[in-house]
This record gives C-alpha cells, sequence and structure tokens, in this order.
C-alpha cells in the first residue's frame, strides 16, 4: 500500500520533497495534500508537479477536516519552527505519523514533553531526519557516556540574514566584513536567536545530552559560499568530531543542500521495503 502523504510548507525543503515524489524516485509514496499560509509558495509548487495532489490549502482547521486528510498516513513538516510547535501535536493526536525538518521545536520543553507523552499513547511515529551533519547514530550510541558536545557552525552573510539575533542586538550583518564569532552559548539560546540557521544543534541536543548542555558556536564568514559544522564529542571512552561543508540550498541559502536529501532519503526509508542502513 502506498503512503499517502501531506507536506506542511512549499518552501525549499517542501518543494524538493514534493518534487522527488512527483517524479517517482520515491517508490511506493502518492503527495495528496499540499499546505503553506503563503498561497503564492503553495501556488507556485502546485503549478510546477505533474502529478497534482488531491488538495492544497492555506488554512490548517480546513486542511485538518478534509476528507483527503483523512486517508493521510505521513504529514511532513517543512515550515519553520513556529508551525512545528503549532500544528504537530493536533496531527500526532489525530493518529498521524509526523516527519519534522525543524527540530528546533523540541527546545521548548513544553513542546518536547507534550510529543512525548503523546507517542506514548499511540502507535504512531516521529521522523527525524539527520539533516546536514550526519552521525546522529555515532551520538546516540555514546550519549549516556558524554561529557561534553560543541558545534561550531561556520556561514556566510547571506546565509545568517534575517536571524532575530541581529535585530535583538542592533546588528547590520552586512557591515560584518571579517570572519568573526557571533554567538557562544547553549542550544537553546541558538535557536531562539537562529531558529531557521542552527536546526543541526536540535538533532545533536536530541541524540545526545540535551539543548542546555550542548554548547554552540555561530561563526561569520563573509568569504566564504558553502556552510560548515565542526562537531566535537568528548565521552568516557574517548572523544571524535564529525566536520562537514555543504552547499547552501539554490532556493534557500538558510538550508544545507544536504538537509534537503536527507528528508528525501528519511522518506524513502518509510516508504519503501528495503535493506535499512544504520539506526
Amino acid at each position: 500500500m502506498d503512503t499517502k502523504v501531506a507536506i506542511i510548507g512549499c518552501g525549499a525543503i517542501g518543494r524538493e520533497i514534493a518534487l522527488s515524489i512527483d517524479t517517482k524516485k520515491i517508490s511506493n509514496c502518492n503527495l495528496s495534500i499540499l499546505f503553506d499560509t503563503d498561497s503564492m509558495k503553495l501556488e507556485s509548487l502546485h503549478n510546477d508537479l505533474q502529478y497534482k495532489p488531491s488538495s492544497t490549502f492555506n488554512d490548517f482547521n480546513e486542511l485538518i477536516t478534509s476528507n483527503d486528510y483523512r486517508n493521510v498516513n505521513l504529514v511532513i513538516e517543512a515550515a519553520s519552527v513556529k508551525a512545528a510547535r503549532t500544528y504537530m501535536a493536533t496531527i500526532l493526536k489525530q493518529r498521524k505519523d509526523i516527519m519534522i525538518m525543524s527540530m528546533g521545536a523540541f527546545s521548548d520543553p513544553t513542546f518536547y514533553e507534550i510529543i512525548i507523552q503523546l507517542l506514548a499513547n499511540s502507535d504512531n511515529n516521529v521522523f527525524l531526519p539527520s539533516g546536514a551533519i550526519g552521525g546522529a547514530d555515532i551520538i546516540r550510541s555514546v550519549k549516556d557516556y558524554i561529557d561534553e558536545v560543541s558545534i561550531v557552525t561556520t556561514k556566510s552573510n547571506k546565509s545568517l540574514k534575517g536571524a532575530p539575533y541581529f535585530s535583538n542586538n542592533g546588528i547590520d550583518i552586512d557591515t560584518i566584513k571579517e570572519k568573526q564569532v557571533i554567538f557562544n552559548g547553549n542550544a537553546i539560546n541558538a535557536i531562539k536567536e537562529f531558529p531557521s540557521n542552527i536546526n543541526i544543534s536540535a538533532l545533536v541536543s536530541l541524540a545526545g545530552i540535551g539543548f542546555e548542555k550542548t554548547r554552540v558556536i555561530i561563526v561569520v564568514d563573509p568569504k566564504i559560499i558553502n556552510n560548515q559544522h565542526e562537531i566535537q564529542v568528548k565521552w568516557k571512552f574517548g572523544s571524535f568530531q564529525i566536520k562537514v561543508d555543504n552547499m547552501p540550498s539554490p532556493d534557500n541559502p538558510k538550508t544545507s543542500y544536504l538537509a534537503i536529501l536527507s528528508a528525501i532519503e528519511c522518506l524513502r526509508g518509510i516508504c519503501e521495503k528495503n535493506l535499512k542502513i544504520g539506526s
């Protein structure tokens, strides 16, 4: 039986997932619903699809009360931290599986506890793709023995522009001409200040020792075009580093293209019966 998918968010990630389904790159998967509060993004993606979804919505209440939604097996959130916190609990209560891209939502302990409790009382799943880094398996494997975790993320001005941190601190990011550290704190505050830029810190926090204990350093480098991430873990029996250097999405410089590919591969693993690699 094919997995019927609803996508929330028609930006860079949602668009690529939808196109992958549309071009049959993922077996046993059908796109049933598109949702975005931005009608222009919604219409643009819908027009680009060969196999049109049954329904499109820009009103959440209309979405979750529609006939097509009843047959959906999996809802993919590809919108924002705010969207994840606003919609995901409601969807999980309706016994749908969910893939959450905006993992920064879990830095809110109330949201985290609500989702965990809902999962405890249902047979449904919440899927969290490994995003722009990978390495989640090894972090999860040693989480009970970790002493320290830090993440250094280096991005260009363009990739960080628009983050609340700059307006909150009266900083014009365009005036930064040399490489410099602009943030050094825990993952909770990093996600609050950079909700669209530092999603990997959420994955590392969830896989490891939590948001409060995970240290995040954010560096602006006007001279780079790639997004660079370095994770350092010290644990009881050793240490390891994970380094990733990847291009941002051409459609949205705030999103690494690797994060998009990770979401597509996660969906493929859900829909296809094949050899499962890693946990």
